[in-house]
């Protein structure tokens, strides 16, 4: 009787895994792809590794956008004062507190008040595209198109990331959007 239950609650807890890592895909892996016509603002959130800085640059070289505000670290090396794009005339680096998802969009809320900016284009790496897109519509007022990067996960990263979003997915349902104070 214990062997049977036991395979019971392993089925059980399989299938429950299955069932979370399909639902998963479409949202983690394989998040749909929106058209990127022109925008006013390419905004890189955080952190401006190699990836997210060839694609802003790509965008900027395709004319996507004048503009480009980058979300970095406080210090090290992706920090305002490590990265040499931070030094060009139409890109600014800012540290955002509270340095996560929401502080981004409550910084993007004021940046783009005071300058002129109705659409943006946000980039960010693929596990994190649909609960990007999720805080743009619950927190900003601005017209946004997320564009994923990708940036060549481990098999081990994909597994935390799919625990990682999911929970954070939770926290953005669950918490107010933030009120972050901006540091350039």
């Amino acid at each position: 009787m214990r062997t049977r239950t036991l395979l019971w609650i392993m089925g059980a807890v399989a299938g429950v895994f299955g069932v979370l890592v399909v639902a998963g895909l479409p949202l983690y892996v394989f998040p749909p792809a929106e058209d990127i016509d022109d925008a006013d603002l390419i905004f890189v959130i955080g952190p401006p590794n190699e990836e997210r800085v060839a694609a802003e640059r790509t965008l900027r070289s395709a004319d996507v956008a004048d503009l480009s505000l980058y979300s970095v670290t406080s210090r090290g090396r992706l920090s305002a004062e490590a990265l040499a794009v931070c030094r060009e005339a139409t890109v600014t680096c800012a540290h955002i507190e509270p340095f996560t998802t929401k502080g981004e969009f409550a910084y993007l809320e004021r940046f783009a008040h005071e300058n002129d900016v109705e659409r943006t284009v946000v980039l960010t790496f693929t596990p994190h595209v649909a609960r990007t897109r999720y805080i743009a519509e619950k927190c900003f007022d601005g017209d946004v198109t997320v564009m994923a990067v990708d940036e060549g996960l481990t098999f081990g990263d994909w597994i935390y990331q799919y625990l990682y979003q999911s929970a954070a997915f939770v926290k953005a349902w669950a918490t107010p959007c933030a009120e972050g104070a901006p540091r350039q």
